[in-house]
């Protein structure tokens, strides 16, 4: 059939109509792009690259120099974002799928590798016989002892299925041997024990926020309410040490515990879709029970979410120590090659509003933090306690003495020649206490040293240092009932595992868990 020539005139027209809108548009579109100025400056970083390619005299190593550009333009943000390789964003998908493939153990670095601090119970690691207090010093010949953290993580995870051969050392008995564990998937534990307490307070310990959080305090809650005999007098939901997650994980817990219809957290942003608010949906899932959250310097994020919602909404009290005062949400984008962004897209605010992080916070590390409506001073503040933990200690003498230690608890309690032998191992392995004050002084005895000014003060001083120092060695016997706690627990948990050592010991013995309980008991 063919075209008459009139149609074919007006479609020529329209074409050439069309070509010209496109021109047009297409030339107003890069007239806008230019002159924004962040577009602007990229396109000349853009253009001198590609003249540097061209004609420089030497090889340019790219991708030295890309890494170099894109740190330097990160440092200018705040700390939460970064530039994620496509290997940073694979623990990005463990976290949303609420499982990743590893061998089941818990770590902190150490100078010769990785250091066990929790095996998984019926996990990889435990099958082969792993305890926590061993140190994993290579993964298939490859040593960790120099490695940076992820790089040493991630030869720990890999596919389901292969196998990893681990070197170990066993401080507990000077041995130093291999096993080959089989990778598996685990799902992520975010509660590792739930239960009730003495005074019949359902007790959960929730460790972080990832995917799948939310429905386990759910499940946690359903079954001890269904379980339990007697009334319960409470809840406690304990997030010490709890650096968060996922926005939605913290304000769908918060949910659980609120009738329909209560403002919870909003957000806001540059972006109007990075602004919202969230209500709760439902009905509380324990009636009204009363409910104390236990919070200190390590909840963060996600964990300040759901504390700072129930705090606002008069539905829990706080018991602890202030919050980090981390109020700034992330976004994700992903790029095609697999590699993507981590960047702050909003904060997240309560009714008030109340932030915890300022509007220009981006360019400071923390916000205030939530205060806690009864202060409990956590261990974690005590210096003494901090650079003991930090030693390594505990974890090595609580692996050679286990079985006395576990006994010595079975028929009483560990007894005082037990934490004698620990002070004095301490000692032979080089651990020396000194407190700020003692630092403090000898400070001033320097200044003192070289400012002839100071010359009449540096007796009294002197006097002070030697005071201090002698309080600073009597300091190990004073916290024997904190040593004591610490070993039991670390024995207990390498031969019974970490659900029986929340039930049989720390239940039993956690001060911040009986003050929590008192709290809620005399109707706070």
């Amino acid at each position: 059939m063919n075209r008459s020539p009139m149609l074919d005139k007006r479609s020529l027209f329209l074409s050439a109509l069309f070509m010209v809108m496109i021109v047009i548009i297409a030339g107003g579109m890069a007239i806008y792009v230019l002159s924004d100025p962040a577009i602007s400056d990229a396109l000349s970083l853009t253009a001198a690259a590609f003249r540097i390619d061209q004609v420089y005299h030497d090889e340019v190593q790219w991708q030295t120099a890309i890494k170099g550009a894109r740190g330097a333009i990160f440092e200018k943000l705040d700390r939460y974002s970064a530039y994620l390789e496509r290997e940073d964003l694979k623990n990005l998908d463990d976290e949303l799928e609420g499982s990743y493939s590893g061998i089941g153990v818990s770590i902190v670095f150490h100078e010769q590798g990785l250091l066990i601090m929790s095996v998984r119970e019926s996990g990889p690691a435990a099958e082969v016989g792993l305890l926590s207090g061993d140190i994993i010093v290579a993964v298939d010949s490859v040593s960790l002892r120099n490695l940076e953290g992820e790089e040493a993580i991630w030869l720990l995870r890999g596919e389901e299925g292969t196998e990893a051969r681990l070197k170990i050392d066993r401080p507990a008995t000077d041995e130093s041997f291999e096993v080959v564990v089989t990778r598996r998937r685990l799902t992520l534990m975010h509660i590792p024990f739930a239960g009730y307490t003495p005074d019949s307070m359902i007790y959960i310990r929730l460790l972080d926020f990832d995917a799948g959080a939310t429905d386990d305090v759910r499940v946690a809650v359903d079954s001890l309410l269904a379980a339990r005999e007697t009334t319960p007098k409470g809840i406690i939901l304990d997030l010490r040490g709890n650096p968060g997650g996922f926005l939605a994980e913290g304000y769908r817990t918060a949910d659980l515990f609120l009738n329909e219809g209560i403002f919870m957290v909003g957000t806001d942003g540059r972006s109007r879709w990075n602004n919202q608010k969230h209500y709760s949906t439902g009905q509380d899932v324990s009636d009204g029970l009363p409910m104390a959250i236990i919070v200190d310097g390590g909840t963060a994020s996600a964990g300040e979410i759901a504390a700072g919602a129930l705090q606002a909404a008069d539905r829990a009290v706080l018991i602890g120590d202030t919050t980090f005062g981390k109020g700034l949400v992330q976004g994700y984008v992903r790029f095609p090659d697999g590699d993507g962004l981590r960047l702050t897209v909003s904060r997240y605010y309560f009714e008030g509003p109340v932030y915890l992080n300022e509007f220009d916070s981006t360019l400071h590390e923390i916000g205030h933090g939530l205060t806690p409506d009864f202060y409990f001073d956590a261990s974690r503040s005590n210096p003494f306690r901090r650079e003991l933990e930090n030693s390594l200690l505990l974890g090595q003498f609580a692996a050679r003495n286990e079985d006395e230690i576990v006994y010595s608890m079975l028929v009483g309690a560990v007894g005082d020649s037990l934490v004698d032998r620990f002070i004095a191992y301490a000692r032979e392995n080089g651990f020396s206490y000194t407190s700020p004050r003692t630092l403090l002084a000898e400070q001033l005895k320097e200044v003192a040293e070289v400012e002839a000014g100071f010359a009449a003060t540096f007796d009294r001083i002197d006097a002070i240092i030697r005071s201090s120092k002698k309080e600073d060695d009597a300091t190990p016997g004073k916290e024997r009932d904190y040593i004591r706690q610490r070993l039991l627990q670390i024995a207990y948990e390498r031969k019974y595992g970490l659900y029986h050592t929340y039930k049989d010991i720390l239940i039993q013995s956690r001060p911040e868990i009986a003050y929590a309980s008192r709290i809620l008991l005399e109707g706070h």
